[in-house]
This record gives C-alpha cells, sequence and structure tokens, in this order.
C-alpha cells in the first residue's frame, strides 16, 4: 500500500494548511472506514486480535459465508467475539465537523489552482478537441470555433469513472483476500491431514512394536523353561558326582564293594536317561516378522562350466524370479563387464517386467561358499526401470574365485539373489498392477472367444445350409425323369449324392473343428488366468 504523506509536513509552496486540508481528513477516514466495504462505518465493531474496525452487517456476512476467522488478521473470530464500538458515533460527528472544515479549505485551495494561467481566471469550460480545462476568455479567443462542455458535468463524468473502477478494485481486492484466506486454509489442511497420518503410523508402529515384544517374551519363555530344566538336570548330576566322590573317599574296600552295584545304578540311571526328556533339542527361532518391510524372495544362479563360459564376453542370465507380478532375473559377467573385463566378476540385477514408474527396490547378491562364514553378499537399494540392470561391475576377483574355494571342484559357480520392495505398500501396488494386466489379458481374450464361437455356428449354418441345398437339388433332378430310369438312376446315383454331402460336410467339420481346438486353447489360457 503506498504511504501517505504526513499531515505536518510541508505542502507545496512551504504552506501547511493545503496539506492539511488535503491529508489529514482522508488519513481519519482510513482508520475510520469499514476494511471489508471499505465504506463508512456502520454499527460499528472491531476485531479483539487485531482491533481493525468493521461494519456489523459485513462482518457477519463474511463470517457466515467463509470461516471462522477474521478476514485482516486471519485470527478464529465469532460474532460473539466482536466488540461493539458504542464511542464511535461520536467520534463519527466530530470527524465529519473536521471534514467539513477541510472541506472548506480544500474547496479554497482548489479555486486557487483551477485558475487559468494565462488570464487568472476560474477554469469552467472543457475543450473536447483539444481535451483541456480552460477560462471563458480562452474559449472566446484561442479555442474559437472548438466544441465546449461544462467543466462540472465533465468532472462529474470524470470522477463517476474513476469511482466504479476504485469500486471494481475494492471487490479485486476482498477477491484476492478471500483466496488467500482460502490458501492458508489449505495450507492448515495439509498440515492437519500429514500430522494425522503421522499420528497413525505411529500408533500402528507402537502396535507393531508391542506385538514384537510379546513374540519375544514368548520365545525367552520357552528358552527359560529350557534353561531352569537343564539347571536343574545340572544340579542333580553335580550332587551325585559329590556322593560318589564322597563314598570313594570315605569308603573302606569292603564298603566300596557292597556300594558299588547301588553306585552303578545310580549312575546308569543317569546316563541312560534322554537328552529330550527334560529339553527339546529344537532352537527357537531368532526372526521376527516384520509388518513394515515384506520378507525378501530369493532366486538361485547356478552357472555351469564356469570356466567355458569366462572366456565369453557375453552375459549370462538366469531364470526369471516372480515377485508380486513384477519379473526379474539376475545378469552376470563371468569374464567380467566393460574396463574389468579379465579382471573381476561382474554381477547386476535386471527389472524386465515391471510398474511403469521408477520405483526403490532392495536387493542382495551372495555368492555361496561351502563355509557359511565365507559367503560373499552385495547389498544395495536402486531405482530400478523396466529394462535397467542395476549391481556391482567389481563384484570378485576371477582369480581368486578357485583359490578360495568359490568355484567348487565341478567347475560351477552358485549365486542367490535376493529381492523386495521397499514397503507393503508398493508391495500391493505392484500386486494390484500384476492384477489390472491379468484383468485386462482375460478381458481380449474372452473376446477372441466370442468371436470364434460367432463364426463356429456360422460355419455350421452354412454346412447345414449346404447340405439341405444339395440334397433338394438331386431330388428335384430324379423327379423329372421317368419312373423306371429315375428309380434304377437314384439307386445307382444314392451313394453319389451321400458322397457330395459328406465332401461338403466333411470341409465344414474340418474348419469348425480347426475353430473349436482354437476356442479350447483360449478357454484354458483364461481357466490358467
Amino acid at each position: 500500500m503506498a504511504k501517505r504523506m504526513n499531515p505536518g509536513s510541508p505542502g507545496a509552496g512551504g504552506s501547511n494548511v493545503p496539506s492539511t486540508g488535503e491529508q489529514l481528513p482522508e488519513t481519519i477516514n482510513d482508520v475510520f472506514r469499514c476494511f471489508i466495504c471499505m465504506e463508512k462505518l456502520k454499527d460499528a465493531h472491531l476485531c479483539p486480535s487485531c482491533s481493525k474496525l468493521c461494519c456489523f452487517q459485513c462482518i457477519s456476512r463474511w463470517l457466515n459465508e467463509r470461516p471462522n476467522s477474521c478476514p485482516y488478521c486471519r485470527a478464529t473470530l465469532h460474532v460473539s467475539d466482536l466488540v461493539n464500538c458504542r464511542w464511535y458515533e461520536e467520534v463519527a460527528s466530530h470527524i465529519e465537523n473536521l471534514q467539513q472544515i477541510c472541506q472548506n479549505i480544500k474547496v479554497s485551495s482548489s479555486g486557487r489552482r483551477d485558475q487559468c494561467a494565462t488570464h487568472k481566471e476560474k477554469l469552467s469550460v472543457f475543450c473536447k478537441p483539444c481535451k483541456q480545462c480552460i477560462c471563458a476568455s480562452c474559449a472566446l479567443w484561442k479555442h474559437s470555433g472548438h466544441t465546449f462542455k461544462q467543466l462540472d458535468l465533465v468532472y462529474e463524468t470524470h470522477l463517476a469513472q474513476v469511482k466504479e473502477e476504485q469500486q471494481q478494485l475494492k471487490s479485486r481486492l476482498l477477491e484476492l483476500i478471500s483466496l488467500v484466506q482460502n490458501v492458508e486454509q489449505n495450507v492448515e489442511t495439509v498440515r492437519n491431514a500429514k500430522d494425522e497420518r503421522v499420528s497413525e503410523i505411529r500408533t500402528a508402529v507402537n502396535l507393531m512394536v508391542g506385538r514384537l515384544d510379546s513374540q519375544l517374551k514368548g520365545k525367552l519363555l520357552t528358552l527359560m523353561r529350557q534353561k531352569n530344566s537343564l539347571n536343574q538336570e545340572t544340579e542333580q548330576l553335580e550332587q551325585l558326582l559329590h556322593e560318589i566322590e564322597h563314598q570313594l573317599s570315605t569308603c573302606s574296600k569292603s564298603q566300596l564293594i557292597m556300594k558299588s552295584a547301588d553306585l552303578l545304578n545310580m549312575i546308569n540311571q543317569v546316563r541312560t536317561k534322554p537328552i529330550a526328556s527334560y529339553v527339546t533339542t529344537t532352537t527357537v527361532p531368532a526372526d521376527f516378522v516384520s509388518e513394515i518391510v515384506p520378507a525378501y524372495e530369493t532366486g538361485v544362479f547356478i552357472m555351469q562350466n564356469f570356466t567355458k563360459l569366462q572366456k565369453k564376453a557375453e552375459p549370462v542370465y538366469s531364470s526369471p524370479l516372480y515377485v508380486n507380478g513384477l519379473c526379474w532375473r539376475l545378469k552376470v559377467y563371468p569374464g567380467g563387464n566393460g574396463a574389468v573385463r579379465k579382471e573381476y566378476l561382474s554381477v547386476f540385477l535386471e527389472l524386465t517386467v515391471g510398474y511403469p514408474e521408477t520405483s526403490k527396490y532392495e536387493y542382495r547378491v551372495q555368492m555361496i561358499h561351502q563355509n557359511s562364514a565365507k559367503i560373499i553378499q552385495r547389498e544395495f537399494v536402486s531405482d530400478f526401470e523396466v529394462g535397467e540392470c542395476w549391481g556391482y561391475n567389481r563384484f570378485f576377483r576371477l582369480d581368486l574365485l578357485a583359490d578360495e574355494g568359490y568355484l567348487n571342484s565341478h567347475d560351477s559357480l552358485e549365486l542367490r539373489y535376493q529381492v523386495r520392495p521397499s514397503t507393503f505398500f508398493q508391495k500391493s501396488r505392484d500386486q494390484q498392477w500384476y492384477i489390472n494386466n491379468l484383468l485386462r489379458t482375460q478381458t481380449l481374450q474372452l473376446a477372441e472367444i466370442k468371436v470364434l464361437n460367432e463364426r463356429i455356428e456360422r460355419l455350421i449354418e452354412a454346412a447345414a445350409a449346404t447340405a439341405s441345398s444339395s440334397v433338394g437339388k438331386e431330388v428335384q433332378a430324379r423327379k423329372s425323369r421317368s419312373v423306371s430310369d429315375a428309380s434304377t438312376s437314384y439307386s445307382s446315383r444314392k451313394p453319389d449324392i451321400i458322397s457330395t454331402v459328406q465332401i461338403g460336410s466333411s470341409s465344414t467339420a474340418k474348419n469348425t473343428a480347426m475353430l473349436g481346438d482354437a476356442v479350447k486353447q483360449k478357454n484354458q489360457q483364461c481357466c490358467r488366468w
């Protein structure tokens, strides 16, 4: 908003009177003007947050049509919160008196301004061709023969135009204020939605952690029972050993001979008791099911005759691994790829069929060794597109494969690869994409089956019509001959008629059978889907 001049600042010609007469009333009017309709206040009320004045009717309509917030400061506001300015009427009357005084000063000043510079007379005429405000003397001499109009009428016309445009600007200002408020409300809605999702996620995670704690408690209880059982058995065994040592150290030879049978019996009972009777040999699994990240899907790639494959520059591919409708495969360069040819084993994971947009997937590649402690594992997360490969150009040195036991005696190298989406949401999205593809394929195949069935029906109808027409023609030809000849001829040519019908039917039947086989194949494909 443009800054206004101070009421006390010097005006034109160094006089303070014109400045006060023009600026002071406008400044006061700005303070006591409704900031919604930009007109004189009616039933003045103010916002308790920003103390801006407005008409009660304007602010009430605003709050009823829009969210409960002040259009100026955006603070939360209800009709009941508005403060009634009872002092305004008295102040308004003083303002009107002041405006009248200022208007008189303004008229006096305006009279001096609306004066012809040449003749020092009042400007009273508007010259239309020259578009100038002139005095009567100018109209009589300098603008003789021109078209004129009274200055006051022209002024009223221009004033009306400017005020109309001003009103349009006020309406636009209100519209922009409303749009700003809508944007701010949208911002608040977005933030609230995000906070709700965060709250939901935290609640879900807390529940998941609780379930994991419950699983841990169950596993620990099982292990503690096993431990307690073993401790009891250990204590009994230690007591027995202590008793045996005591007898060996304190008994005489004759006493030991007499007690040896009992001691051996006690030892035999403990020694022959199966361990499984007091503890299970099954190890409690250390895995915990994650409800956030899906489990890995695993594929195995064994390369036979690896030394022979090493001599070729072409890559070798594993069998496809299908994960949630996506197709993955391992792409391996046995002799190395590019700059590391003949130096390193190069291993890559390729997405051959999948979701059309770029997505992150987690993957692992392991090179298997007989000793599990020596298994080489590479793990990473990459953005995959269909047909794109990600992996390791320098996976392992080729000269160390045989020396360190990764290349076995059968000249084969085993790689294990695993892949998974980052979240269950992504997994569900991939599955939905795959389901939609299956449904589209099924729809197309059903449409093809329908077309084939219609063709079969038309061929069957055509075959029946052809057979009926052939028999009718033969019968009509026989009737035109003599009865005796017809009888003889008909009996001799009857096989030909049947043969003709059979030939036509046989050709149609072959076509029908071929279409029938095609329909069966399509039906079988749909069943498999």
